[in-house]
């Protein structure tokens, strides 16, 4: 096949020296080292008008029209990595033809550079006589010859020169090793070296396997964090595709029976960039062992590096590193999650075998709009949503039949940040959510959020149950349908049990500020009120941004707790909050405080300020109903409760546990409402 695009080129090649050890030595100062690296590579190869061919993230293939050009970068790239964080680089150049195959770079002359530069030490720059003709009648350059040196696939030995600039390395001859022909001499004190040397790799091999093999070697919890990939010389806006690949992970992981824990995305995602110890974060997370990488996208090309730890003894159980061609980038989660299984000495059934190797699509634009809208929907906000859905309706464009988009629609309407009712969110929720199902019956995300439109718009309880039943056997570790059975559990009466499914969603996604705010208030419901104290306050740690929610509830365990002047003050912080009016959801809130407090006037002055606003604002017809109830006007607040139920309110499933509602549990209309929803 005829070579397309011969050109002459100076060739110039990079390598980080030691890039594998140095991440497992410490892989943070090796993040920042090669951000350092890509920095710098970036900034002067354009500077002196030449090209990247080809990054491999601790290297590099570049061209320049000149070799004066290509020698003058690589000084300047060697001066600006001996400032902090230094990078150990060094760097091969030559002269010649070299040519693209599709995507490749090929010729003699790329070969050559390599060779020379693996010949290196750090700070060093080598070159051939081909470079070394292009210089020498150039004062502003000193070299030092080498020697010849047999390369690999080289014919004719090669004469390699390195530039004795001031700061540079010149290697000594002796301590030169690289991409060479091996000598075929043989001498006794040779096969004495080699014997030894055999002996030595064996001995290495051993305490290699004892200590680092993560088959023999992994006896620990089986508990697992996978922390955010991180971002090397990406574009920012690409960085979608690192968290994407990190939630795939997780996901693949927590459908895996066996494994007693995997957290959750809301609590991992919080440890990017950190510079917490791995001690730190698996105490925080509950977890005995970490996996960390980071993941370079570029071009067509995406390479991972990763590492799996068991914390406590800190034990390598296993790390690699892969390069893929952007349309194998499908492969990435199933590839890793399969040595992760292996290294933790975790076993499958066979349908988790079938599910590991599973694609939701072939199509890999597809599933970058499919990622891109989970990022958007994790985010939160109705801007959020809307960009979410637009993400994925694109992937459904592009694959008719990815179920995991028409299941990510579905979320954006089962909790609406839309601005639409429930009457009219939840049958788009619900049309999505079966057509997710219909491709693919036992995708657990379209379950779960099934079960939730079950029980919480349809009534159906029992209904519900099995379909929440039958997600966490397809997801044990999905906090998610965990505290969505939880709810259904101790909402139809099952208290125990339901508020166990609660508190075993926090301990998969414990930093999340849902699992968490959940569990607060199913004790307050269960009439743990001390419980749900200090759950509250936990969360307000967890997530300060949602103090107004939070000082909503500890008032109310507070007043349910008998510590009345402590509600009083949680309940008087909420007109301080910043938020946007006091004639909303907050303003309700602060009526009801009031009325439990015994202060019905000002109960009513904030009552009716809200309600003189009704029809631009919408109020809760459930949170209305408390407020009357607390005023005693409980026929208005069972006409409210009717109204909530007719409107399919977001709240009304709390109705049977609700202590707000004790003093009309008797009432036969109230028990009307029960019997309507099968509460009864």
């Amino acid at each position: 096949m005829p070579q397309q695009n011969r050109q002459l080129a100076a060739i110039l090649f990079t390598d980080i020296v030691g890039y594998t050890a140095m991440m497992q030595q410490d892989e943070q100062m090796a993040v920042n080292i090669t951000r350092h690296y890509i920095t710098v590579l970036k900034q002067l190869v354009a500077e002196h008008d030449g090209k990247i061919l080809n990054d491999y993230g601790d290297g590099s293939l570049c061209s320049f029209s000149s070799a004066t050009e290509a020698v003058q970068c690589a000084i300047e790239i060697q001066q600006q990595l001996q400032t902090e964080p230094k990078v150990p680089l060094r760097i091969g150049l030559h002269v010649g033809e070299f040519f693209f195959e599709g995507d490749k770079v090929m010729g003699d002359s790329v070969n050559i550079a390599s060779r020379i530069q693996s010949l290196g030490q750090a700070n060093t720059i080598l070159f051939s006589k081909e470079v070394f003709d292009k210089l020498k009648n150039q004062s502003g350059y000193k070299s030092v010859s080498l020697g010849k040196f047999e390369f690999k696939n080289v014919d004719e030995p090669m004469e390699v020169f390195a530039l004795a600039n001031e700061g540079l390395v010149v290697p000594k001859k002796e301590e030169i090793s690289g991409k060479l022909k091996e000598v075929k001499k043989k001498s006794t004190r040779r096969k004495l070296i080699i014997v030894s040397v055999f002996l030595i790799l064996l001995v290495a091999s051993v305490l290699f396997y004892k200590n680092f093999s993560g088959i023999s070697g992994f006896n620990g919890e089986k508990s697992i964090a996978v922390l955010p990939f991180d971002n090397i010389g990406t574009e920012t806006g690409e960085e979608y595709i690192c968290d994407g690949i990190t939630q795939d992970i997780i996901s693949s992981l927590s459908k895996i029976s066996s494994l007693k824990k995997v957290i959750g995305w809301f609590s991992v995602r919080g440890f990017k960039k950190t510079t917490k110890s791995l001690n730190e974060i698996a105490k925080e997370l509950g977890v005995a062992a970490i996996l960390s990488g980071s993941i370079r996208t570029q071009a067509d090309k995406t390479r991972i590096i990763v590492e799996l730890t068991e914390v406590n003894s800190k034990k390598r159980l296993w790390g690699d590193n892969f390069e893929y061609d952007s349309k194998d980038i499908l492969s990435i989660q199933s590839k890793v999650t399969g040595e992760i299984v292996n290294a933790l000495k975790t076993s499958l059934t066979p349908e988790e075998k079938k599910g590991l190797s599973k694609r939701y699509t072939e199509n890999v634009e597809a599933y970058k709009f499919y990622i891109r809208g989970r990022n958007f929907w994790n985010a939160r906000g109705r801007e959020n949503f809307d960009s979410a859905e637009a993400n994925f309706k694109q992937a459904i464009k592009l694959d008719a039949n990815y179920a995991l988009a028409y299941s990510g629609i579905a979320d954006c309407y089962t909790y609406t940040y839309k601005g639409m009712s429930q009457l009219e969110a939840i049958p788009i929720a619900r049309r999505y959510a079966n057509l997710a199902l219909s491709l693919d019956s036992n995708l657990s995300e379209g379950l779960t959020s099934l079960g939730f439109i079950q029980h919480n718009f349809d009534y159906e309880w029992a209904q519900s149950k099995k379909t929440l039943e039958r997600a966490i056997e397809l997801d044990p570790n999905n906090p998610i349908a965990h505290m969505y059975y939880g709810n259904l559990l101790q909402y139809t009466g099952n208290t125990k049990e339901g508020l166990q499914e609660a508190e075993k969603a926090v301990t998969l996604d414990p930093l999340a500020f849902a699992t968490n705010w959940v569990l607060g208030r199913n004790y307050y419901f269960a009439g743990e009120n001390d419980k749900a104290i200090e759950q509250f306050k936990k969360t307000l740690k967890i997530a300060p941004k949602q103090q107004e929610t939070l000082t909503w509830s500890l008032g109310l365990a507070y007043f349910e707790n008998k510590m009345y002047q402590q509600a009083k003050q949680e309940f008087d912080k909420i007109s301080n909050l910043d938020h946007n009016s006091l004639i909303d959801h907050y303003a309700i809130m602060q009526s009801y405080g009031n009325a439990l407090l015994g202060d019905k006037v000002k109960a009513k002055e904030l009552l009716e300020k809200a309600l003189t606003e009704k029809g631009k604002v919408w109020l809760s017809p459930y949170r209305l109903s408390q407020v009357y109830t607390a005023l005693g006007d409980h026929n208005e607040a069972l006409n409210q409760l009717e109204e909530a139920y007719e409107k399919r309110d977001l709240h009304m499933f709390w109705i049977k546990v609700d202590p707000s509602f004790d003093p009309i549990r008797n009432e036969q209309r109230f028990k009307d409402l029960l019997k309507k929803m099968n509460l009864n």
